[in-house]
């Protein structure tokens, strides 16, 4: 879900209202009942000599006596609140479809140069289509997604720009992935292992327990270089929030870690190429956990793309940094 995956703050006003509010009229106290009140001699409330100290009770210490009830009633709401639990899990029905349009706009910057040689902004859609259910509540997809965007060919001719990206992969029902497939005509193919790795590490896997807000885990998956040094790539995520969006009950994930993906070394007659991309990510997905899917998820990620090739015997160096901002949000359901 990578990107691909992508506030109730209300309460603390109600408080502030509540004390504004929660003291008793001058006119009631605590203990003022009609039964208390017994006919005296003298035609009154109370009989003669007696003195009516509620009468004589200063506004301020009914306000006082009522205090501790309405910190017993705030503490019991904060409770109550905080107590929201619901488990994370991807709920697959036979034949649904997602759709959900994403945008992205990206920068990208050559070596220490502060100057940005590319910039471009992309939109498109991506369709996530279940084919078959699958054990313990898993499911196999069909992912198809288009990305468009604007630029120059060789006449400085502007024209749109497309690309449709197409995978197969299983998700269990806490989203982990599994078993990817990649067309087998496709030239990008051999970017197999660097996608089944990109996937692993970006998708979170939820806990097997239910969650609230503040809750907190840590996703790491080990790394292993061509070198054969090991690398531990890891994220954190975060419940913030639960929140009510256009009809949807989400969870709020905020999430911040790395990604390492190294490739195999690709050659051809001429030229031998290979690398490896550190990626840092900052983002939040919103989770619909009525219906078990993702709403919408926003991104940021910059990323140290680290170059080496060897042409013709000569071999160069050289790291591009590429900064993303990507949105992702559900257009329909189906």
């Amino acid at each position: 879900m990578s990107v691909f995956v992508k506030t109730c703050t209300g309460f603390v006003l109600h408080s502030f209202r509540l004390l504004r509010v929660g003291a008793m009229p001058s006119s009631t106290s605590l203990s003022d009942s009609p039964r208390d009140r017994q006919p005296s001699s003298s035609g009154g409330s109370f009989a003669a000599g007696e003195v009516d100290c509620r009468a004589q009770r200063p506004p301020y210490l009914r306000v006082i006596v009522a205090l501790p009830l309405l910190v017993t009633l705030l503490i019991a709401g904060c409770g109550q609140r905080s107590s929201k639990k619901v488990q994370l899990q991807m709920k697959f029905q036979p034949d649904r479809e997602l759709v959900y349009e994403q945008t992205n706009e990206q920068k990208i910057s050559m070596g220490d140069s502060s100057g940005v040689s590319s910039l471009s902004k992309s939109k498109g859609e991506m369709t996530q289509k279940v084919v078959e259910i699958l054990s313990e509540g898993g499911a196999k997809i069909d992912e198809a997604s288009t990305w468009s965007w604007s630029e120059k060919d060789t006449n400085n001719t502007i024209k749109v720009v497309s690309r449709t990206e197409k995978l197969v992969y299983q998700m269990a029902a806490d989203g982990k992935i599994s078993a990817l497939e990649l067309p087998s005509d496709d030239k990008e193919s051999q970017w197999k292992e660097y996608a089944q790795s990109n996937l692993e590490q970006s998708q979170p896997t939820f806990p097997d327990e239910p969650v609230g807000k503040g809750y907190v885990w840590m996703q790491t998956v080990k790394v292993f270089m061509p070198s054969g040094e090991k690398l531990d790539a890891s994220t954190t995520y975060k419940v913030t929030d639960f929140v009510d969006v256009d009809g949807h009950k989400c969870v709020v994930i905020d999430y911040k870690g790395n990604l390492i993906l190294p490739f195999d070394v690709m050659e051809s007659d001429t030229l031998t190429r290979k690398g490896v991309d550190r990626v840092d990510v900052t983002g939040t997905l919103m989770f619909d956990y009525e219906h078990g899917y993702v709403f919408s998820q926003q991104e940021k990620d910059r990323i140290a793309a680290e170059r080496s090739k060897v042409l013709t015997n000569q071999a160069t160096h050289y790291t591009a940094y590429i900064e993303n901002e990507i949105y992702f949000h559900l257009k329909s359901a189906k």
